[in-house]
Formats: structure tokens, C-alpha cells, sequence
């Protein structure tokens, strides 16, 4: 159990270093480049948020 715990945060963190990295790239880029980058960041955010949740629970019912 431990180990699909473990692989669970590693992918999230994984996850939002990738939020992070789309977060800080440049502002200039024209409007198409713009909605293609809000919808990865909206995807990537939902999915990091899934997964810390995951996470989270996952240790709480260890304790």
C-alpha cells in the first residue's frame, strides 16, 4: 500500500511542477497559443488537485 502511495505523490508532484512550468512561460504568445495554454493549465490543476486530494486521504488513513 505504501508503494502506490508513494507513486501516488511523486506523479502529483510531478503534476504541478508542470502547473508551475506553464504558469511562468512567457505572456507572448498570440491568442490561439494562449487558449491552448489555459485549457493544459485548467487540466493539469484539476488533475493535481484529484490527486492531492488522493493523497491526502491516503495518509490520513494511515494514521
Amino acid at each position: 500500500m505504501t508503494t502506490i502511495t508513494t507513486i501516488l505523490a511523486i506523479v502529483t508532484l510531478v503534476i504541478w511542477i508542470m502547473v508551475s512550468a506553464e504558469l511562468s512561460k512567457s505572456s507572448k504568445k498570440d491568442q490561439n497559443e494562449k487558449e491552448n495554454s489555459r485549457r493544459k493549465l485548467i487540466v493539469l490543476m484539476f488533475a493535481g488537485i484529484i490527486l492531492t486530494i488522493a493523497v491526502v486521504i491516503s495518509l490520513l488513513q494511515k494514521l
